[in-house]
Parts: C-alpha cells; sequence; structure tokens
C-alpha cells in the first residue's frame, strides 16, 4: 500500500509540474451579453472594418528580445529597454472563416471557442530611459495616430496581463480587447516578464516592480506623441501590481511644474493581484488624475485567496479593510466622491453561469465583459451602465450586478443608439 501511495504521489508531482509549465493559448470569449439582444452590433458600427480572422496589435515589453526585429521572440527575463512593435493574433486555426468568428463574437454559443494563435511580432523600435526618440520609434507613434483617425474611439488603452502567462497568452487576451469593440479601439499590449510557471509566483511579483518604470513611461510616451483624447489603463491580476506602481509614478511626475498631462481616461483594475495598503497608497498618487478608476473584485476569489496566503497580506481584489490606516481608509472612504473612485463587487451568485471562485470574469463573463466595454468607449458612470449600488458593513460603497442586468443592458444599449458616441454599436446585424 505505503508503494502504492508513493507512486501517486509521485505522479500527482509530475502532472503539477506538467501543467505548471504547459501554458495553452488564450480562447476566444464568449460573445459579450451586450451582442446578445439581436439589435446592438459594434462590428457593424466600423466603417474601416477589414472581415480578417487576423487581429493587429500594438505592443510595448521590457522582455529581452531575442531572434531577428521582424519575427521577434522574447524571454522570460527583463531587458533594459522598451521595444516597440506590432504583433498579428489569428482567430482558430487557417481554415476558420471570418462568417464563422462573426458568430461566435455575436451570439451565444456552446461550441468549443477557438484558441487565438500569436503568429508573428514585428519589432519597429527600441526606447531607451532617458534619450530621445528615434525616427523609428517616431514611426511607431506616428502608427498609432494612423489607427486612431481610422478609428471611432479615440482612446487608446493599455492593456497590462497578470503573473504566470506567456506573451502568447497575454497577447491573445489584449487582442480581445479590441477585438470586441467591433475594432473600433486602439489597444496596446504591455508585456512584463513572467517566468511563465505558476511554481515561480513570487519572482513575476519581483519582475512586476521592475517593469513598472517602464510601464509609465509608456504611458508618458502615448500622452506625448499621440492625438488619443485618453490613455486608458486596464490590468488584470498582477498586472495589477505593475500598474498600480506605473500610475503613482505617472501621477506623481504629472505633479511636476510644467509637465505634461498623461490625459489618463479609464484606469480599470480587473481583480487586481496587488498588495492592498500599497495599492491605496499609489492610487492617492494618480487618483486625480484619471477619469475615473474602476476596481472590480471577487470576494471569493480563488486565486487571490491563495496569493494571500503567499503574500501575507490581503490583495486589493480581496481587501481587508482593517489593513488601512485610519487616515487610509478616511481617504478611500471618500475617494468615491472626490476622485470618482467605483468599487465594482462581481457577485457570482447573481450572475448565472460563473464560478463562485472565478478569477478570470473579466473576459469569462458575458455580463463583465459588457460592463468593461461600456466602461471602456462610452464612459458612462454605473448607474447609466445598469449596476446597482450598495453598502458594505465597512462603510465602502459599491456596486453590483442586479438579477436583471440583462433587461437593464437592453435600454442602456437603447438609450446609447439614440446617441452619436463614438464606437457606438449601430442596429445592423450582419457582418
Amino acid at each position: 500500500m505505503r508503494r502504492y501511495i508513493i507512486i501517486f504521489l509521485l505522479l500527482v508531482a509530475g502532472i503539477t509540474v506538467a501543467i505548471s509549465f504547459h501554458q495553452p493559448p488564450m480562447r476566444l470569449m464568449p460573445a459579450p451579453a451586450v451582442f446578445l439582444d439581436g439589435e446592438s452590433n459594434a462590428f457593424s458600427a466600423n466603417p474601416s472594418l477589414t472581415p480578417d480572422p487576423r487581429i493587429p496589435l500594438f505592443y510595448a515589453t521590457n522582455r529581452l528580445p531575442i531572434g531577428p526585429r521582424d519575427n521577434r521572440l522574447y524571454a522570460v527575463v527583463p531587458g533594459r529597454d522598451l521595444h516597440l512593435g506590432v504583433a498579428t493574433v489569428r482567430i482558430g486555426d487557417e481554415a476558420t472563416t471570418w462568417e464563422r468568428i462573426y458568430e461566435w463574437s455575436t451570439r451565444a454559443s456552446e461550441d468549443r471557442r477557438p484558441f487565438l494563435h500569436l503568429e508573428n511580432m514585428s519589432e519597429q523600435a527600441s526606447v531607451t530611459h532617458d534619450e530621445e526618440l528615434s525616427p523609428e520609434a517616431k514611426a511607431w507613434f506616428a502608427e498609432i495616430n494612423k489607427a486612431l483617425e481610422n478609428s471611432r474611439d479615440k482612446d487608446v488603452t493599455v492593456y497590462v496581463h497578470g503573473a504566470n502567462t506567456t506573451v502568447e497568452r497575454a497577447a491573445g487576451q489584449a487582442a480581445q480587447l479590441h477585438h470586441f469593440t467591433g475594432r473600433n479601439s486602439v489597444v496596446v499590449l504591455f508585456a512584463w516578464p513572467t517566468a511563465e510557471n505558476f511554481l515561480r509566483y513570487s519572482r513575476d511579483m519581483v519582475t512586476a516592480f521592475g517593469a513598472a518604470p517602464h510601464l509609465a513611461k509608456l504611458v508618458e510616451l502615448l500622452a506625448e506623441n499621440t492625438d488619443a483624447r485618453n490613455v486608458n489603463v486596464f490590468t488584470y491580476s498582477a498586472g495589477g501590481t505593475v500598474g498600480s506602481d506605473a500610475l503613482a509614478l505617472v501621477g506623481n511626475d504629472a505633479s511636476m511644474p510644467g509637465a505634461v498631462s498623461p490625459r489618463l481616461g479609464e484606469v480599470y483594475h480587473a481583480a487586481p493581484d496587488a498588495d492592498f495598503r500599497s495599492f491605496v497608497d499609489d492610487m492617492r498618487a494618480y487618483a486625480d488624475k484619471a477619469e475615473r478608476v474602476t476596481v472590480s473584485v471577487n470576494l471569493n476569489d480563488s486565486a487571490l485567496r491563495l496569493s494571500q496566503v503567499v503574500n501575507r497580506a490581503s490583495r486589493a481584489g480581496r481587501p481587508d479593510m482593517r489593513e488601512l490606516t485610519p487616515e487610509a481608509t478616511e481617504w478611500l472612504l471618500g475617494a468615491t466622491q472626490a476622485y470618482g473612485l467605483e468599487l465594482l463587487r462581481v457577485r457570482p451568485e447573481n450572475i448565472p453561469g460563473l464560478s463562485q471562485r472565478s478569477h478570470t470574469f473579466w473576459y469569462d463573463d458575458p455580463w463583465v465583459s459588457s460592463d468593461v466595454l461600456i466602461t471602456l468607449l462610452f464612459h458612462l458612470p454605473p448607474d447609466q451602465r445598469g449596476l446597482d449600488d450598495g453598502k458594505a458593513p465597512s462603510g465602502a460603497e459599491y456596486w453590483t450586478f442586479p438579477p436583471d442586468y440583462p433587461e437593464r443592458l437592453a435600454g442602456v444599449m437603447a438609450k446609447l443608439r439614440t446617441q452619436e458616441k463614438p464606437a457606438s454599436p449601430d442596429a445592423a446585424t450582419g457582418p
């Protein structure tokens, strides 16, 4: 019996190690609920839309580059410079048609959804910390401006992925943000170095802090060198650590005499895996520079529960108010009124089909992904997005999805269709 137990434990250990090194590509996320009423269609609202299974994506990374510039690979270790380029992400295999992709993207489906494959990364320029931009770097920003000219959404959104994430998975996540706006938006992936192995999570948290100055530099350069109306920053999981620290640097820089405004628009932290106390401290440096700061949380999040044990402190996505000083608590409770801070509480008991312990709700759940898109595209406050308000025992105010959210969402979209807004879905439904 002892022999069988040892064999079983070795087998479990082997499977665990194998899984830790296996990082499949992202699958195309379920169609957001905003598309499911049969009328809203962001794709047909894009006059420049090319029906193509391939998604172009701007990227910036502080990973160490490997190989030829027109077909770059990026290592799991950090480099010194910020590398800028354009990636191509393909939905499905070579035989997957646009018509099939369109159906997956605009209708509820029980079919197994296709993988998103990173086909190519073409590096165009590098940026060194204190040096002036090279002609190649200026050309990259000019390409973003050209994309903005052809986009109904005039913001740039920077996406920051989480820990234990390959470049391919990170690109797949960022590509979803571009694709499901009907390709009406301009998205820049910030790919920071992760070990791509959950057994080395602690190492990822170290490199997260090291990547923050590079992300801050990217945000500031986008504000200085593009025509973007706003620079949005969207972070997910441990990307919240990178983004929180970077935005504090941006906020401090913007407070200096003669500084260029960072033009921060929507700052959205989805399930942030960041030290709660540091997260609040950082927010105090940038909240007044942003149009809005949204923090979406699931208090049953199993990934953040484990992270809390490893880090011995609560995470911003599962906050424990008792960890804050009285002064920090007072600031946080007042920030909802003073700086547009919004806490979005994702309650799985109110959302059909959402796992109680979900950490991936921003792209896995059609209700939450709809609210993400409406927030980024239309900059609407929660009460105009169909959400309900609530109050925690600590006194913290929050917003949440009511059980009748689909009906409310239909009303929100009907109202938006009567207004002239950038990236507004129209009534057509064909590809």
